[in-house]
């Protein structure tokens, strides 16, 4: 029988893998979007990041600074 926990996602705990994310993401949204990578592409990378990672307070508030940048998406 497993746990409750196991059963939930796990977030991770690293926050150097987490920095070199958003230093990347943070340079890439800021280039001009080609068709490939467009927002929703970028949108996913980072959304990956907030909920695969245990984030810091400053971390969170660049994502979420990104996610702002992407604009909203369009569905």
């Amino acid at each position: 029988m497993e746990s409750k926990g196991s059963q939930q996602a796990q977030r991770f705990n690293a926050s150097h893998v987490v920095e070199a994310e958003l230093e990347h993401l943070d340079w890439a949204t800021r280039q001009p979007m080609v068709r490939m990578l467009n927002a929703g592409y970028w949108r996913r990378r980072v959304l990956a990041i907030k909920c695969r990672y245990e984030l810091t307070h400053q971390q969170g508030v660049r994502i979420e600074q990104i996610l702002q940048r992407l604009g909203d998406p369009v569905d």
